[in-house]
């Protein structure tokens, strides 16, 4: 399956018009903006910036994005990872082409919008939790029983 034979087929599956522009293109689900990218002739790399990691709060986010990296416990199979250049978190996960349709491509993407879903709630919370903290205050629990196996 190529990239653009993919964007083809989900585009007639969903019934929504989505188009291959150059080897990307980026779906809106619940809200959110998820660029497909062809990494290569045979990945498909699914990508998404879940916002700014606002700066009292920064250390609690981060720490809950590195446990949730650990044997992807709390990304679903995607990775977590800060863009250097504005500081937001991102979450991306590459999928092999050869191993998906239209109807398994729909579905990892539907799953993979839940997950960013769920990392800006916990950043959210982390965000309230740090204005709401004493000094000294831990706020480790924040992620709540996403973070958990």
């Amino acid at each position: 399956m190529t990239f653009g034979k993919l964007i083809e087929d989900m585009s007639k599956h969903l019934g929504v018009e989505i188009v291959d522009e150059g080897g990307a293109t980026v779906v809106e689900v619940d809200g959110n903006a998820i660029a497909l990218h062809a990494a290569g002739a045979d990945l498909l790399l699914i990508h998404a910036d879940i916002g700014e990691i606002p700066p009292e709060s920064r250390d609690s986010v981060l720490a809950a994005a590195m446990e949730a990296n650990f044997l992807y416990q709390g990304t679903g199979g995607a990775t977590l990872a800060v863009e250097a250049r504005n500081g937001h978190l991102h979450l991306q996960k590459y999928n092999w082409l050869d191993r998906l349709d239209a109807e398994k491509a729909a579905a990892d993407v539907a799953r993979f919008s839940a997950i960013v879903n769920q990392w800006k709630r916990i950043v959210a919370e982390l965000r309230g939790v740090a204005a709401s903290s004493e000094p000294g205050d831990s706020s480790e629990s924040a992620a709540g029983d996403f973070m958990r196996v």
